[in-house]
């Protein structure tokens, strides 16, 4: 007869073993992605619950989510941010939504056998941060959107300032869409975790990042309207815009493979 101390320990042992076992999809498929797309179309991808749903990804796109960071602080060759995926997997019962990462990055490990290392690099970013007077921000009501949705309006008048209209948008939200209109990372450095809404306006000549097209009307003029800027937007907001090269966490692909093994 085993001891009650051994039966004790060997299932200490066990429930060890459990807990440190890689977290890993049930089930997961990893195909080529079709062409895409459609003028005025796009595919989107999802993480929910206990599933993600990526559509027409990159490597580099799932790299960066599995290690909780933006993609360009991933490197590695081009084909990273080339070749398109299609990834559709869901986690055991009782998966949890911060665990996908974890999950996210097994799958590519036994998938495109990744192997990656950290080093600490100095990126060209924005910084947005709260301005020495503190914020001045209007916090959206609860009932302006969803808990994790933001709007976001952009356009474009024929004079050539640009609009952002943003409602119940968080900070990660405003640092997206500066990131998407400077064409330069923004990080986000406010500490800010409430909703809000507000206006930014810009120039045309500082949307280096995205095409706008221009409205009806002709072209634009060479010059925008007087003053405008999108770090005086920011500044009216209690919020300041600055370019800096932080020492960010950098994750460097040592090797991957271009084919995904069965699913």
């Amino acid at each position: 007869m085993v001891p009650t101390a051994a039966v004790a320990l060997l299932t200490a042992w066990a429930a060890y073993g459990q807990s440190t076992a890689p977290l890993a999809f049930d089930v997961a498929s990893v195909k080529p992605a079709a062409p895409c797309c459609a003028p005025g179309q796009w595919r989107e991808s999802k993480a929910g619950e206990d599933r993600i749903d990526f559509r027409y990804v990159t490597l580099r796109y799932c790299i960066a989510f599995a290690y909780r960071i933006k993609e360009y602080q991933v490197s590695g060759p081009a084909w990273l941010g080339e070749i398109r995926y299609d990834i559709v997997a869901k986690g055991p019962a009782g998966t949890r939504h911060d665990q996908l990462p974890d999950m996210v990055r097994q799958l590519l490990a036994e998938r495109f056998k990744l192997q990656v290392h950290h080093e600490t690099k100095e990126f060209n970013v924005f910084v947005i941060a709260v301005g020495r007077n503190g914020p001045k921000l209007k916090e959206s009501s609860p009932e302006a959107g969803s808990a994790d949705g933001a709007s976001i309006g952009m356009s474009m008048t024929p004079s050539g300032l640009g609009r952002i209209e943003v409602r119940h948008g968080n900070m990660t939200a405003l640092a997206n869409t500066l990131s998407r209109v400077l064409g330069r990372p923004v990080v986000d450095l406010t500490g800010l975790t409430g909703r809000y809404d507000f206006d930014l306006e810009y120039a045309r000549e500082e949307g280096g990042g995205m095409a706008m097209a221009v409205p009806p009307g002709g072209a634009p003029p060479s010059t925008p309207e007087f003053g405008i800027s999108i770090f005086a937007s920011i500044q009216q907001l209690g919020l300041k815009l600055e370019a800096q090269k932080p020492p960010l966490d950098a994750v460097v692909v040592d090797r991957a493979e271009k084919t995904s093994t069965e699913n």
